[in-house]
């Protein structure tokens, strides 16, 4: 009887074993109040209050991440922001859900780079009792990691190629359509009321639609990864004249989860300018690109 209990033991305790090994424990950061000094200027230009964030250790030397918590108005939320080669590159907001079982704010986020052509995933869950940060990377088959992976990202949108079939909703209600600008050059801007390049490059953007808004050849489009009363909100107090338009989950596979991005399709639908980052000048870019098309016809 003795032997069978020891038998019994071992062979619990080796199962529990390995399912220790094939189970990572959460790295676990704690959370403090400020932010880095490249992040200050967008957190003023977004009107984001109340600061915290945390160094996030990929295990990869060329990149960093920051993650932290902030206040826009009433709303608490989350960001997140990466260095390539200790070179700022990306801020985004982040959404992180409640989890019923654990009481964890937690979600998946992508971060991607190198103009969408690659990204690291990351789970996150923060304790707000503790106010930690717990996380692990994920690798393209969604195992986790204390060591980030990089994934290789196949883009959808490409110059020179078809434009995707895009089909959004409208703020003022219906679809709108890629297809209902075929035989007209559609200028398309993708963006988030919580990215500050986007906002910088307003102006000028709101100046092409000025230019060209007695030329029935040339549309323009602005799709927000937004919900509708945020987007609202937003152009309650800021002018941004492209035909404003809803993108979901299903869009955002298409451009990806990183802003802005600004895209001339042709008449036949081929993407003929594409062009990720922004900033005050984008619009000249643009230009000259509208003008270079207008002239081959």
């Amino acid at each position: 009887m003795k032997q069978i209990i020891t038998f019994l033991t071992i062979g619990i305790f080796f199962s529990v074993s390995i399912k220790a090994q094939k189970t990572e424990s959460f790295l676990i950061n704690k959370i403090i109040s400020g932010c880095p000094l490249e992040i200050e200027p967008i957190a003023k230009q977004l009107g984001l209050s109340n600061l915290t964030y945390s160094n996030l250790e990929t295990g990869i030397d060329s990149i960093k991440v920051v993650f932290g918590g902030l206040t826009q108005g009433k709303s608490n939320g989350y960001w997140i922001s990466s260095y390539i080669n200790n070179k700022f590159k990306t801020f985004s907001t982040v959404e992180l859900l409640k989890n019923e079982s654990s009481q964890f704010q937690t979600n998946v986020t992508d971060i991607s780079y190198d103009n969408s052509s690659k990204k690291i995933s990351v789970q996150l869950m923060h304790n707000t009792s503790t106010n930690e940060i717990q996380y692990l990377w994920l690798n393209g088959s969604m195992q986790k990691s204390k060591i980030a992976t990089i994934i290789n990202i196949e883009k959808t949108i490409e110059k020179g190629k078809t434009f995707p079939s895009v089909t959004v909703e409208s703020l003022k209600g219906g679809d709108v359509s890629i297809k209902d600008f075929i035989g007209k050059y559609v200028v398309i801007n993708w963006w988030a009321t919580t990215c500050a390049p986007c906002i910088q490059e307003m102006p000028g953007l709101n100046s092409l639609v000025e230019k060209y808004k007695s030329n029935p050849e040339v549309a323009f489009l602005a799709i927000a990864f937004d919900k509708k009363e945020k987007l609202k909100y937003f152009l309650n107090s800021k002018n941004f004249n492209y035909m404003q338009t809803l993108g979901n989950n299903e869009t955002a596979k298409i451009f990806g989860e990183s802003f802005p991005k600004n895209i001339i399709v042709n008449p036949k639908g081929i993407t003929s300018f594409y062009s990720e980052g922004g900033n005050e000048n984008m619009h000249m870019n643009i230009d000259t690109e509208l003008k270079r098309l207008l002239k081959k016809e």
